[in-house]
């Protein structure tokens, strides 16, 4: 961290703070000591951002280095625990080795199923088989569709309602009611449940 003394608004109180606090945080909310060095680059960035508003009529230089310094600390711990990001969550290593069933070894990620992490993780709405059964379903009702229809549905796949009104000229809420003839004609071919 020693480059840190080269930046312009960074004196020997915010190095020796920062260095500190960062310490201090290891250890704590799943931090490791390897994430020091992160998280003092971290404070460093957001004290160089703040400093141009320090108003010495406010407060001492040092005592608004420490707040800040103190603020994005707050900031930092509560990311650590939001939601999905939550630390404390996660128990166990992807690359922790496991016994198979043959007695050698194998790598934990190695024995989660691609299909429901991807599902579990918004990658898929449906397992695979589903998908590849309506994406069947979906070309079959395509092709049942008068023309201009079946264009419409091709358009659409790429773009918006705004941008096909404006390539050719049909206003929108003629658009609009083709789409509501689309999803009838869907909503008939039993696929009700995609739309």
């Amino acid at each position: 961290m020693g480059s840190i003394n080269h930046c312009e608004g960074i004196d020997e109180y915010a190095v020796q703070i920062i260095k500190f606090k960062a310490k201090q945080l290891v250890g704590r909310v799943g931090l490791t000591d390897s994430d020091r060095e992160d998280l003092e680059q971290e404070m460093i960035l957001d004290l160089l951002q703040r400093l141009p508003k320090y108003n010495p009529d406010r407060a001492q230089r040092n005592t608004f280095i420490a707040r800040v310094v103190e603020h994005k600390i707050a900031t930092i711990i509560e990311a650590r625990k939001a939601g999905l990001r939550d630390y404390r969550l996660c128990n166990c290593s992807l690359n922790e080795r496991l016994e198979d069933e043959e007695g050698g070894s194998v790598e934990r990620m190695e024995t989660i199923d691609q299909e429901d992490y991807l599902r579990l993780t918004a990658g898929l709405s449906r397992p695979v088989s589903e998908l590849h059964d309506l994406s069947l379903d979906v070309r079959q009702a395509i092709k049942n569709l008068s023309p201009e229809l079946r264009e419409l549905c091709r358009r659409l796949n790429v773009n918006t309602i705004t941008e096909l009104s404006h390539d050719t000229g049909i206003p929108r809420g003629t658009i609009y009611e083709s789409i509501k003839k689309l999803r009838a004609f869907f909503n008939d071919a039993g696929l009700r449940d995609y739309l």
